[in-house]
């Protein structure tokens, strides 16, 4: 799962060459991985998105991250704090 996050006070897209649609591989390919919003700056689509990061990278302003987060082990969880907290997977048990 990934979590794409755009800041929009550094996005400037009419000083750019909207260059995260350009280069990336999907929107290369003819899948809408990355569109234009109706203020100009793109969005991503978060399920769609492959995490290549070359978008975070071609991005002039540094305005684009993509942040991975592992999926839930179930079944394999050995202790949790609460729910939704904190979880502990594949600890050796005595």
């Amino acid at each position: 799962m990934r979590i794409a996050v755009l800041d929009r006070s550094r996005c400037q897209p009419k000083k750019c060459q909207q260059e995260c649609i350009k280069f990336c591989p999907l929107v290369r390919t003819g899948v809408e991985a990355i569109v234009i919003a109706s203020d100009g700056k793109p969005i991503i689509s978060e399920e769609l998105c492959e995490g290549c990061g070359i978008c975070i990278k071609r991005c002039p302003f540094k305005a684009i991250s993509i942040i991975g987060l592992p999926e839930e082990l179930k079944g394999r969880e050995t202790h949790r704090y609460g729910p939704n907290g904190f979880v502990l997977y594949g600890l050796p048990s005595s």
